[in-house]
């Protein structure tokens, strides 16, 4: 009675068979090679193997290092490397923000020559928003209800805007807040003592002073 071949003998269910990790890189007669090139370097004389054996051998190692370092990379982290990468995240970011904050700053003095100070008004929500623009002694110089002057069309566009439109200030203040920056606090000389608290916090950004 005839025998019927099995999966393992019957060579066309062989080549069919689905090829997985970096075997999935090799056709089936170069694993096969792979595998004579394996069995000759270890049993054999490595100095017999052909070139065509040394550039699959090569293939081979450079699939394995990038499989390796893929999984170096997608391995889960512990609890205490994520905190760290987070507090080196945190410090990156604020540096970041207070960075920005200095071209912020550079840019108010363009828009309001005369000013030593720009107010920030504390929301309920705590965050700031642009109240007004006071010289050192407290003088208004420009309220920011009332329109901006026009920015120059390359400061605008250096930040992202058409000239034609006004930049969003409480948008810029908002996110360099959320980010980290920090803003200092209105010296007494310029506050309104009829409108501000000699003592309250007021933040607000310095124009006088040059980093």
């Amino acid at each position: 009675m005839p025998q019927h071949p099995t999966p393992e003998t019957d060579p066309v269910t062989a080549l069919a068979a689905d090829l997985i990790g970096i075997s999935a890189s090799f056709t089936p007669l170069e694993v096969e090679g792979l595998v004579r090139t394996a069995a000759e370097a270890v049993h054999g004389d490595p100095d017999d193997l052909s070139t065509l054996q040394l550039e699959l051998a090569a293939r081979a190692h450079a699939l394995m290092a990038e499989e390796a370092e893929e999984t170096t990379d997608t391995a889960e982290e512990t609890p205490a490397a994520a905190y760290t990468r987070m507090l080196a995240l945190q410090n990156r970011l604020r540096a970041e923000a207070e960075a920005a904050a200095e071209e912020f700053t550079a840019l108010l003095r363009i828009l309001l020559p005369h000013a030593a100070h720009v107010v920030l008004q504390v929301r309920g929500n705590d965050t700031f928003r642009m109240d007004r623009a006071v010289t050192a002694n407290g003088t208004t110089v420009h309220d920011f209800d009332d329109p901006l002057p026009d920015l120059p069309e390359d400061l605008a566009r250096a930040w992202g805007k058409d000239p034609r439109f006004e930049l969003d200030l409480d948008h810029i203040v908002g996110e360099l807040q959320a980010a980290g920056a920090t803003f200092g606090d209105l010296p007494e000389t310029a506050r309104d003592l009829d409108v501000d608290d000699r003592y309250e916090y007021l933040p607000s950004i310095d124009l006088e002073t040059v980093a």
